[in-house]
């Protein structure tokens, strides 16, 4: 899921089916959402990932993206239980 609010993009989810990972599908996701941003005149993409997945950082990094220095602050409004 990718959105644009006027100020910047945010990649909110992307999946993959883990019996079809690391055929360069994410990858082509990632350059076509940020086709899109682009042609829409989105100056930054932001993408959150939990902190504990080292393995989807690191997919990231070899995109190009980097570690910000942001503090992210979140309240539940609907219970996860």
């Amino acid at each position: 899921m990718v959105g644009y609010e006027g100020h910047r993009g945010w990649v909110n989810y992307l999946a993959v089916n883990p019996k079809i990972q690391r055929k360069g599908i994410a990858k082509q996701m990632m350059k076509e959402a940020e086709r899109r941003l682009l042609k829409l005149g989105c100056p930054k993409l932001q993408v959150q990932v939990r902190t504990t997945n080292s393995g989807v950082i690191e997919f990231y990094q070899k995109l190009g993206y980097h570690i910000d220095d942001v503090v992210n602050i979140g309240k539940r409004l609907i219970s996860d239980e």
